[in-house]
């Protein structure tokens, strides 16, 4: 899969096809396709609706339910969804972008020839299956079975600079204690299953999936060459050592705390955590010798990198490397690795074919120059207009805020003092960069997808080595533009709002009362990511630090507590429960998020759509942006390892506590979308 460089911070939705787009490679001719037009979307949609429902009983039913009901989830996607919808739209348009961009008589500068190149080297399907594993082969020739440590860190080096994350990763990050300054980061990484509970876990679906794992790892292997009888004892190889590692990771809740994941060494303190391993040679093959200041997320986790280094034959090592190569590159090989990939993806997501060739090209041409497609789509898409009415809201939503900071009754004015220090020196970034990407170093072979598709994600990798040791640079994001989505970086104290989620339903220009529950809500949720159980550890500046007093932090737990309580509740999908702990941060966002925009919007005088009040509008026009259905296999891996509450929760689980929601649409003490006062929470 290719690498997506996690946030310090928190984005609004985990996408339901990443898992799938950016992990398959199928192939068809490339062809001219129009560029569609925008589409746009009424304020309030009655079609999507279910007006037998009570709205008081399940507003999410009322919302969304005749959607629901009419909807089937497409054979090659694990969930559906209006937000999928929009990705849909905005996938179209970049399609049409990349076939002209294909077209030689097209081209217009360097990079939209490597834009044509990158597309046109993925979508030939045929070129892929006549090269076979040729390319392949000259790979895995680097994956000898090293004969000592050394050797080991080279080989490493050279597959971390390629983007293969086996054993660990390693790569730059903002000094949790000092915003200001870059520095490297070794992370854990080098399992294949999703988390490290499904190597751990008792549970009998996490048992199956596990028993499905071992003969896929093992199929893998034989396609690179193996005999099976090697590719069998190679995959019980790969499952040994992938269980030592996940025995030694922290649980997902846990690394949640950013104090949990911050342990700043010099180069001389990793090698006293992890002596066995060779880390001055494993430095100088990555190219950055003079990396010193290292933040080592889970110290145990390398104290097991170190035990295995010691004991685990250079066999087993060149097994497991070859095993996360061929997983790391599958999209880019002949077609029976991709439908090998795609018979393990269908165990954890459900999805019963493989998606079109283009859209998994659309999507590794997003990992590889998304800010170089992103840069054509915006020219296609967003005008200043939308920028200027998005900066418009995200204003109202700033000053919210900043009353509702004020009128707190439980924060003491010390704390109060830090936390609107807080507000006023958060950063917005609306739309597009104000900075493009260069892409003038990547160098892609239009006869050769498997050669592209490495040498750009080397190329992510030397862009990231490059800034440690250097001032943080406030101008990038951490989202290509044709994102549907949105997030909140801690460490940098701002929130990003990509063009690609600044469209209908979620957001239109004039911004009716539905737009402002839709959109406005993705604002709060973002700017109340700040302020949640991990973003309030950090301070004005962006650093690690407790600007809290006792009292005050005292109460926001006891507050958090209700919350977590709330969602532990919750069914998410047969027997499983929501994680309240894992997704408190995302429950409190969210009702903030609803609490902040609706501020923003009563005083806005905002219009309601025909047939409802505003404030009617502004609830169905939150809840509607949440429609979705989910396959019942991905709706049970992502209780396991997604933040966010399944969404119909995330609908009714904060409007249950809000009292302007019960009076819009009249319902009762009693009612099933009325929390008892005893029991109803609320943070911000």
């Amino acid at each position: 899969m290719i690498p997506i460089r996690v946030l310090r911070g928190s984005s609004f939705i985990l996408h339901p096809s990443s898992l799938v787009l950016l992990a398959l490679a199928q192939g068809a001719c490339v062809r001219a396709k129009p560029v569609p037009e925008p589409s746009g979307a009424p304020s309030v949609d009655r079609g999507l609706m279910d007006p037998a429902a009570n709205p008081c009983d399940d507003f999410y039913r009322y919302a969304c339910g005749g959607w629901v009901d009419r909807t089937e989830i497409p054979p090659d996607r694990p969930a559906w969804s209006r937000l999928a919808e929009m990705e849909e739209r905005n996938r179209e348009v970049l399609r049409g972008l990349l076939d002209a961009a294909a077209s030689r008589a097209a081209r217009d500068s360097p990079e939209a020839t490597k834009l044509g190149d990158y597309w046109s080297a993925c979508m030939d399907e045929d070129g892929v299956e006549a090269r076979g594993t040729a390319d392949l082969a000259a790979v895995l020739e680097t994956i000898a079975p090293p004969a000592d440590s050394a050797a080991l860190a080279r080989v490493l080096g050279l597959l971390h600079r390629q983007g293969v994350f086996a054993a660990f990763s390693f790569d730059s990050t903002q000094d949790l204690a000092d915003a200001t300054k870059m520095i490297g980061e070794a992370d854990r990484a080098g399992m294949g299953l999703p988390d490290r509970d499904y190597y751990l876990s008792d549970d009998p679906k996490m048992k199956a999936i596990r028993e499905e794992y071992v003969p896929h790892v093992a199929r893998t292997l034989a396609l690179s060459g193996l005999s099976a009888e090697a590719a069998d004892a190679g995959a019980a190889v790969v499952m040994r050592i992938e269980t030592s590692l996940a025995q030694a990771s922290l649980r997902r809740v846990d690394r949640r705390d950013p104090k949990n994941v911050y342990h700043r060494l010099d180069l001389a303190g990793l090698e006293s955590l992890a002596p066995e391993f060779p880390w001055e040679e494993y430095i100088r093959t990555l190219g950055r010798a003079s990396v010193t200041e290292i933040n080592v997320t889970e110290p145990e986790f390398f104290r097991r990198l170190n035990e295995l280094t010691r004991d685990t034959p250079g066999a087993s090592w060149a097994t497991y490397l070859r095993w996360h190569l061929l997983r790391a590159v599958s999209p880019a090989l002949p077609r029976a690795f991709v439908d090998e990939d795609f018979r393990f993806t269908r165990v954890l997501t459900g999805a019963a074919q493989l998606l079109p060739r283009w859209k998994r090209c659309a999507a590794s041409v997003d990992a590889a120059m998304g800010f170089a497609a992103g840069r054509l789509f915006v020219e296609r898409t967003f005008g200043e207009r939308g920028r200027e009415r998005a900066l418009e809201l995200v204003g109202g939503i700033e000053s919210a805020m900043g009353a509702d900071l004020d009128a707190l009754g439980w924060m003491d004015d010390a704390t109060r003092a830090g936390a609107k220090e807080k507000l006023a020196t958060l950063g917005n970034k609306i739309g597009f960069p104000s900075k493009w990407r260069d892409y003038g170093a990547l160098v892609v072979d239009r006869a050769s997808y498997l050669h592209s598709f490495l040498a750009s994600r080397a190329f992510e990798v030397d862009r990231e080595l490059d800034k440690i040791g250097r001032p943080v640079d406030r101008a990038e994001w951490g989202m290509t533009p044709q994102t549907v989505n949105a997030y909140y970086d801690a460490s940098m104290n701002e929130m990003v709002f990509p063009a690609g989620i600044l469209q209908p339903p979620f957001f239109e220009p004039g911004l009716p009362a539905a737009s402002r529950g839709a959109i406005g809500m993705v604002m709060g949720h973002e700017l109340t990511h700040g302020f949640d159980d991990e973003g309030r550890q950090f301070d004005a500046k962006g650093d690690l630090r407790d600007w809290w007093t006792a009292p005050a932090a005292d109460e926001f737990r006891r507050r958090a507590d209700c919350v977590k309580k709330q969602f532990d509740g919750y069914v998410a999908v047969d027997d499983r429960h929501v994680d309240g702990a894992l997704t408190l941060g995302e429950n409190i966002a969210d009702l903030g998020g609803v609490k902040l925009a609706w501020t923003a919007f009563e005083r806005s005088g905002a219009p309601g759509a025909a047939g409802f009040t505003p404030a009617q509008s502004f609830f169905l026009g939150y809840a509607q942006g949440w429609c979705t259905k989910r396959r019942p296999e991905y709706a049970r891996m992502l209780v396991a390892v997604d933040p966010h509450s399944p969404p119909p929760l995330r609908v009714d689980g904060p409007l249950s506590n809000f009292p302007p929601f019960a009076k819009a649409f009249s319902c009762g003490e009693g009612s099933a979308m009325v929390r008892p006062a005893v029991d109803r929470c609320e943070v911000w």
